[in-house]
């Protein structure tokens, strides 16, 4: 049996938020030992106690990047240990003086990159140069430029560069993973083949999911596949299935930037043209201004998709989403029932 202890540490208003990621650790556990017809990872918790003072340490910024890392740091005791919490939007989070120090102790450091994490961007800078080692994922990733799916008839504050919202391609992440694995085995000493073997389950299991997803947006007529999202986060769902991206809430492929009166306007506008009746809204962000544009069109649905963050366990409202592989999988069905 492997076990994996999955830590978070912060500041003490965060402490509330441990039992959730604890919890979620329940979906975090080795690869490989997978019974589940779900093709939900699964695995055992260690307690503080039970882990050895010598169990390597890996820090993932994100719960999404945590579950991927636990799903190939498939030894027998390996310390994971989140940054930005579970609800909460990786664009607009900062980090503590503890989440400095836990990334300064780490053996590895993996983040999302490409300017997702704009708040940790700096601390992560610093402490790569300290001599931490960092694996950012998007430069390990065949990434698509800001607004490859969008039709442009919006305007978008898009920062130089690739879109970092990659986790919605799981052939992408899939890719990636042997060098993922690569990384971890150089960092902390765990075993090469029994991780190669882990990522090729994954791998699996990914290629599954992905399967499962082109089934499941398939009963969604092809001049139906238009998306109106909350922020320009969905691209790369787009590329993968067959989509086109009309326009964005906020005209940004970050969360940082804000709607206005007069863009909103335009793209309800634009939504009456297309005949577009959903607007997807995010579970980390408030649905006000999609509601907004919802009324500003009228006769329009606003469903809600997790983005950048995982379910949290005690989350009823999104349950099955508390791993990598049932986000997407929520994402998927959520799409097409409301689309069809």
């Amino acid at each position: 049996m492997r076990t994996i202890l999955i830590t978070r540490l912060g500041n003490p208003w965060r402490s509330a938020l441990l039992p959730a990621l604890v919890g979620a650790a329940l979906l975090l556990g080795a690869c490989g030992d997978n019974d589940d017809p779900s093709g939900e990872a699964s695995g055992a918790i260690a307690s503080p106690e039970s882990v050895s003072a010598e169990a390597p340490t890996i820090v993932a910024t994100t719960t999404i990047w945590a579950d991927v890392v636990a799903n190939v740091a498939c030894n027998d005791e390996v310390t994971i240990t989140t940054v930005v919490p579970p609800g909460v939007d990786p664009h607009v989070y900062e980090p503590s003086i503890a989440d400095r120090q836990t990334m300064d102790e780490a053996d590895l450091i993996v983040a999302n990159g490409l300017s997702l994490e704009e708040g940790l961007t700096d601390t992560l800078e610093v402490v790569e140069a300290g001599g931490t080692p960092v694996f950012h994922v998007g430069d390990h990733i065949d990434t698509i430029a800001y607004g490859a799916h969008s039709d442009g008839g919006d305007e978008h504050d898009h920062h130089d560069g690739d879109d970092p919202h990659i986790w919605f391609d799981p052939v992408r992440v899939a890719d990636m993973l042997p060098e993922l694995g690569d990384a971890l085995t150089a960092a902390t000493g765990l075993g090469p083949a029994a991780v190669a073997g882990c990522v090729a389950d994954y791998q699996q299991e990914l290629a599954a999911v992905d399967a499962e997803i082109a089934d499941i947006v398939q009963a969604i007529p092809v001049d139906d596949r238009e998306l109106v999202t909350n922020h320009d986060g969905f691209a790369y769902f787009a590329d993968r299935y067959g989509f086109e991206v009309i326009g964005t809430v906020i005209p940004s492929s970050s969360t940082l930037a804000e709607a206005n009166p007069a863009q909103l306007e335009r793209l309800a506008r634009s939504m009456r043209d297309a005949g577009v009746r959903v607007v997807f809204a995010e579970t980390q962000h408030s649905t006000d201004e999609a509601e907004a544009l919802a009324s500003l069109v009228g006769d329009v649905e606003v469903v809600t998709l997790l983005s950048g963050t995982l379910a949290s366990p005690d989350d009823d409202a999104d349950n099955g989403a508390e791993s990598y592989v049932g986000l997407l999988r929520t994402n998927a069905t959520r799409i097409a029932d409301a689309l069809t």
